[in-house]
């Protein structure tokens, strides 16, 4: 092609060209180092337990529902692991294999979110919010591993996508959108019970004041294609008689009455959590903190409460709470001014979405663990967009665009400082024992990555191939689960019932405990001086790893017979979780995919 052929293509095209480098940057921030610094952790390693299962030994060891609920017995449907398992077809029966597939829908949220914007903002508005959504720090950490909210920022969108669509006055493929609609919502109540609700909830009401005109035939396809994809679930309520849909309002009900506090001490709680959010999801600025309002019994009194923490965080506190006020009102001021059609639509779900959002956290405002705004993942920027239209209406064209570049520069700058930072401590963490700070994003305590893992775990299996024992191994909650499934993955039989007042020490077992670099390891090793003697010390960065044997006056047998579990039924009070092969009659001897279960929640302590 000519030069001159050639810039005349590029302009005509700049617009395509630009939007196309900004989701490469943030297919770059998603992927770079991918495998290496990959979270993979506690529940990480439950789910890849049972992927690597159905890989190795047949899709018929798939589970009919999936991760349950944090915190309860209702489990949610079973899709997010039928992404690992394709995910780990394709990409492969590895950790990071499992993960690519969350990977890249974390990259299609980036286009899928353009499209949306742009029902209501003009087009270079629009790019400026592109560039904001992919290079967020928040969203890039949640796409680059594997856990069933991370998906939710996509299907959220593409599910509300469809719904302006099927709103449009002339739209002449509603029940096309109707179809997307149904399978992308399909999906999101499936990664997160606050979705099961939220979803379907906003759905509805928007449908209800929009009134969308679409041929019965799509209606029922769109309802056949939400029973195929709940139908796993509906078949394994039929075998236990509806034991898992029985869990729905009783966790509805547990989640809400386990929290203190007045209604007012609640509303305000959440209003400062989404604020403190809104500017985390903008600009990744995880030192931000406000105010707790206390009321009296008898609610006569407020108290403020604000530690010294609280008021060294302070001004970033306030920052996002200007942010997300200015944000409501700008939306209030929006929806009055607007005229009825596309744009009215947008304001009216966006109106929709965060206040049926907000209402949902209002009972949960203590306890909002970060992945919760996963829900709302599109609500900063929509916000920021009312602020950058707010300038471009009052400001002149050129002190506007000197404006919004400093703001939006400031915004990615900060973004991708962040990032830079996180990603220096992620190469460290083989190497260096540090703690972090203030991890509002994952609440990790300690940067742990699947390299310094897999180096660990060649130290051990070093160890064992000299005396071919089975492993005892300890380690905080957050990894002990991921040091077993690796243990499984390289066929090194493993021990149970190790602790430091085990009844039963075998003499032929290599005994590990596995402490985080920068935790109280004297007060835990005390807990083992009585039976044990340490051997080896090795130091891998934030983890430190101990070998240690036991004293012969400890010993109480030669050794341990391993015996391989067999899938069994759930414990007392969990309602039971069918796998495909015992629909259809046959039995797996590959995994208990029910076996070591621990609480699904990525916000416990590290200790032992």
């Amino acid at each position: 092609m000519p030069k001159n052929k050639g810039i005349e293509f590029f302009k005509k095209h700049k617009f395509l060209f630009i939007a196309a480098a900004i989701i490469l940057l943030g297919f770059f921030l998603r992927a770079y180092s991918f495998s290496d610094w990959l979270h993979f952790e506690l529940d990480q390693s439950r789910d890849a337990r049972i992927i690597s299962a159905a890989v190795e030994d047949g899709a018929g060891n798939l589970p009919l529902l999936g991760p349950k609920a944090a915190g309860s017995f209702l489990r949610l449907g079973p899709i997010f692991y039928y992404f690992n398992y394709v995910s780990a077809l394709a990409f492969g029966n590895t950790p990071a294999g499992m993960a690519f597939l969350i990977m890249l829908f974390g990259v299609l949220a980036m286009p899928v979110f353009y499209f949306f914007v742009r029902q209501y903002f003009e087009k270079n508005i629009s790019l400026i919010l592109l560039l904001l959504f992919s290079t967020s720090l928040f969203l890039v950490m949640y796409s680059r591993f594997s856990w069933n909210p991370n998906s939710l920022p996509l299907f959220i969108l593409l599910s509300f996508l469809s719904l302006l669509k099927m709103a449009e006055a002339d739209g002449k493929r509603k029940g096309i959108w109707l179809l997307i609609l149904a399978f992308s919502a399909g999906i999101a109540t499936q990664l997160h019970f606050l979705a099961m609700v939220s979803v379907p909830v906003i759905s509805i009401i928007f449908l209800l004041l929009k009134r969308p005109r679409v041929s019965f035939a799509y209606w029922t396809g769109a309802i056949l294609i939400v029973v195929f994809l709940y139908s796993p679930a509906i078949i394994n309520d039929i075998k236990t008689g509806g034991k898992n849909i029985g869990q729905l309002t009783e966790v509805a009900s547990e989640k809400s009455s386990r929290e203190s506090g007045s209604l007012l001490e609640k509303v305000s709680r959440s209003y400062a959590e989404n604020s403190i959010a809104h500017l985390l999801l903008l600009t990744g600025q995880r030192k931000a903190e406000l105010p707790k309002l206390k009321q009296s019994e008898n609610f006569s009194e407020i108290d403020i409460v604000c530690d010294q923490s609280c008021r060294d965080r302070l001004p970033l506190g306030a920052v996002g709470l200007l942010f997300f006020s200015a944000g409501l009102i700008l939306l209030a001021r929006n929806i009055f001014r607007s005229e009825k059609g596309s744009k009215k639509d947008f304001l009216i779900l966006s109106a929709i979405w965060i206040s049926v959002m907000f209402a949902l956290f209002v009972p949960l405002s203590s306890k909002l663990a970060p992945r919760f705004f996963l829900l709302i993942a599109g609500v900063p920027f929509i916000f920021a967009g009312f602020m950058l239209e707010f300038l471009k209406d009052k400001l002149k064209t050129d002190i506007f665009r000197i404006t919004a570049f400093i703001a939006v520069s400031l915004i990615v700058f900060s973004n991708l400082s962040e990032t830079k930072e996180r990603f220096a401590e992620l190469a460290s963490a083989p190497d260096v024992a540090f703690k972090t700070d203030t991890d509002r994003i994952l609440k990790e305590n300690y940067r742990v990555t699947l390299f310094q893992q897999n180096v660990i775990m060649d130290h051990i299996e070093a160890i064992y191939r000299e005396n071919n024992y089975p492993v005892y191994l300890l380690s905080s909650p957050h990894y002990r689960r991921s040091f077993l499934y690796h243990l499984d993955q390289r066929d090194i039989p493993r021990g149970t019932g190790f602790s430091a007042n085990s009844s039963e020490t075998y003499a032929k077992g290599n005994y590990f405990l596995i402490l985080p670099a920068l935790s109280n390891i004297e007060k835990e090793l005390a807990k083992f001086e009585a039976r044990y003697n340490i051997t080896d010390r090795e130091e891998f960065g934030t983890l430190t790893f101990f070998r240690i044997v036991p004293k012969i006056e400890a010993i109480t047998s030669d050794e341990q017979i391993i015996k391989i579990k067999e899938t069994g039924d759930s414990a007392p009070g969990v309602p039971k979780r069918f796998i495909w092969n015992e629909v259809f009659g046959q039995k797996s001897v590959s995994v208990d995919i029910d076996a070591e279960e621990e609480p699904e929640d990525e916000d416990e302590n590290n200790s032992f």
